[in-house]
């Protein structure tokens, strides 16, 4: 059996920790700057947030809610088990020396060393597809918000005698976020004409509606599917390390 070198727990410790703690910055707020004085509204030419009217309408809003809370069960299924994987390499790293001393000793620390990896990859496998899930979950309640969506989208667009609509995601828009001791200070602007801007008229017609998003549960992908490439643990505290060491042993894992 080859060497469990300490060195390769520590690796794998360091991502666990770094994974499951928020990793946050604290900086002077930049000054947010006034935006310009625009020119007149182009004639039948409007302007539509997408992104805005999916996060403000009551359909967006408690679709948000519902997913927060789907959220919420994923981190509530694998903090335990980060929780457990955490405890258990700060037991290994006590005791390798220890266990050093006699060749049966040292035998046994690295097969419960080559354990724990083994249940570290589970546990990162996992944790990818729960975030896959979350993700095709999210995908698939905002194509169906938006949707609901168009008939308020025609409705507004006849009204307003728009002749174009242009997505804002398509103009050149300002958006800053910084977070001063503690406190977050967001500021955005489009470049273009409010008065174009038809994206308040047609969340207040798709909530007049009253439509109601049925009730969604988390999408169920299957711990067959492979695990995303770059995702990452949902929630839970430890991540495990992107790659299994040569060695038997090595842990580590909103």
């Amino acid at each position: 059996m080859k060497k469990s070198s300490l060195s390769l727990l520590a690796a794998s410790a360091m991502a666990l920790a770094f994974a499951g703690g928020a990793y946050a910055q604290t900086a002077a707020a930049p000054a947010t700057p006034t935006p310009p004085t625009f020119g007149a509204p182009v004639a039948g030419q409007c302007v539509l947030d997408e992104q805005t009217a999916l996060a403000t309408s009551d359909m967006g809003k408690a679709a948000s809610d519902r997913l927060s809370q789907l959220k919420a069960q994923v981190d509530a299924e694998l903090q335990p088990e980060a929780t457990s994987l955490e405890t258990e390499y700060k037991n290994l790293q006590q005791t390798q020396k220890t266990a050093a001393a006699a060749p049966a000793t040292k035998t046994q620390w690295e097969q419960r060393a080559a354990a724990w990896s083994d249940k570290r990859d589970q546990f990162q496998q996992k944790a990818q597809v729960r975030q896959q899930e979350m993700q095709a979950t999210q995908q698939e309640v905002l194509q169906a918000i938006f949707q609901k969506m168009i008939p308020s989208i025609n409705g507004v667009v006849t009204q307003k005698q728009c002749a174009t609509v242009i997505s804002a995601d398509s103009l050149l828009h300002y958006d800053s976020a910084s977070n001063t001791n503690g406190q977050e200070t967001q500021a955005s602007f489009v470049y273009a004409n409010p008065a174009m801007d038809i994206t308040k008229d047609v969340v207040a017609k798709l909530n007049s509606t009253g439509d109601r998003l049925p009730n969604f549960e988390r999408a169920n992908l299957g711990q067959q599917q492979g695990p995303a490439p770059t995702a990452a643990a949902p929630t839970a505290r430890p991540a495990a390390p992107a790659a299994k060491p040569a060695a038997p042993a090595k842990p580590a894992s909103k």
